[in-house]
């Protein structure tokens, strides 16, 4: 009687129901209720180690195709002052999940290696996924641990405030590298240094930088003759910004550099200007519209004569930048524009576009552009005497231009399955040579 009982309550139950009931549902194929799933995930993340994440987080199915997933993990980063990054978090949801949305920031340290950082996502990430995996056909198996700070090992664990920093917030950088090649007919060494120090605060940003670097090149002919070439350069700049509120800030640039490419034996400029930035700089991560304007004096000192009679000058100029910056689920794209002009002779400016975009436009479909152009008539350091033939050939020398261009443009397409769970690394460090 039990029987009859529970097979005419099933006959008459929905799909749903009759899951619930325990028992099976009807012959008719329909769709698994989404909780008898895994969390399916689409993660757009540039700066992680995606195959490190996909074989430590195995709880949920990762998708190529954000129409596919119940949740889009956008994954941002800024620079800190001291160093570090800043990670930001966009949990999207979808389909199911809709506008369950969810957004958390972390921060490493300058000191973190990449296995730090990635080791420090993957728990970020899953610390994340956790709620919503709750329902989901992994939360049978899920669990969650603490460990007290008083109990950790690490000291560096515990949520107790900072000593006072010695370095009183200031970050220093130094690098360098060198580099050599030969052939028989040919040789070639060069070398780059460089030295930063900078200071970030919520008000106030400050910056030193230094920099050189040379390269000496040798040819030998086809018959015997040396061919030498030399060029090198080196720059030395600090900029001072301060906030003025959520939106606006000024600064102040002053700069040195030398350049033998550029003919310029010593260029000396001082550049105050004010920044504007249309949404608050809270978003600056996300999407950003920002106005800039510089003017100040440039003194230069040219290593030979100019094509305008000059050993040296000062030249008064001002500067109009504009950028907009978008990261957002479909993609991401830019936009700027720069114009700088000579104050004392309006007919010499330089005006410059640039403009970039990487879109998802359907499912599995991708469009990526960039395009970049320069109108020029500020070549003021060109030499009188112009280029030699191996300095044309060598690009030791700049040549006088009116524009300059480059464009570049492609797309992918992928279909088949949307899961990406599987790792497999077989082979992955092989080099086939035909």
């Amino acid at each position: 009687m039990r029987f009859v009982f529970t097979a005419l309550l099933v006959a008459t139950a929905s799909p749903a129901q009759a899951g619930q009931l325990g028992v099976a549902p009807p012959a008719v194929r329909t769709p698994a209720p989404a909780a008898a799933r895994p969390l399916h995930v689409y993660l757009d993340c540039w700066e992680c180690d995606t195959e490190y994440v996909q074989q430590h987080i195995v709880f949920i199915e990762y998708v190529r195709d954000r129409a596919a997933a119940d949740l889009h993990v956008l994954v941002t980063t800024q620079p800190t002052g001291g160093g570090g990054t800043a990670w930001t978090m966009h949990v999207i949801g979808l389909n199911r999940f809709h506008q369950r949305n969810l957004t958390i920031t972390y921060h490493t340290p300058q000191s973190a290696t990449s296995d730090d950082r990635r080791r420090e996502f993957a728990r970020r990430f899953k610390l994340v996924l956790a709620g919503y995996a709750a329902d989901s056909s992994a939360a049978r198996d899920l669990a969650v641990s603490y460990t007290p700070p008083a109990a950790a090992g690490d000291a560096s664990a515990r949520r107790t405030p900072a000593a006072g920093d010695p370095w009183g917030g200031w970050l220093f950088r130094i690098g360098g590298s060198g580099n050599g090649s030969a052939e028989t007919a040919t040789r070639s060494l060069s070398y780059h240094g460089s030295f930063s120090a900078s200071r970030v605060t919520r008000s106030l940003k400050l910056n030193v930088s230094m920099s050189t670097s040379a390269t000496r090149r040798r040819f030998t002919l086809a018959d015997g003759r040396d061919v030498r070439s030399t060029s090198d350069s080196w720059n030395v700049s600090h900029t001072t910004v301060k906030s003025l509120g959520s939106r606006v800030s000024a600064g102040i640039r002053v700069a040195a550099s030398h350049s033998s490419f550029d003919n310029r034996d010593r260029l000396l400029a001082i550049y105050p200007g004010i920044e504007f930035n249309v949404f608050p700089y809270d978003e600056f991560e996300r999407r950003r519209l920002t106005v800039w304007y510089e003017a100040g004096p440039n003194y230069y000192e040219y290593s030979e004569v100019t094509v305008f009679d000059k050993l040296e000058e000062m030249v008064p100029k001002q500067q109009l930048d504009v950028r907009l910056s978008l990261r957002q689920p479909w993609g991401s794209a830019g936009i700027s524009t720069s114009v700088s002009q000579h104050l004392h002779d309006r007919t010499r400016y330089n005006a410059s576009v640039f403009g970039d975009a990487d879109v998802r436009l359907f499912k599995g479909f991708s469009f990526n552009m960039f395009a970049y152009y320069s109108k020029i008539r500020d070549q003021i350091s060109l030499p009188r005497q112009g280029a030699t033939p191996e300095e044309i050939l060598l690009q030791l020398r700049q040549l006088q231009t009116n524009y300059s261009y480059s464009v570049g443009m492609g797309f992918s397409y992928s279909f088949g399955s949307v899961f990406t769970s599987i790792v497999n690394p077989r082979f992955s460090g092989t080099h086939f040579i035909f």
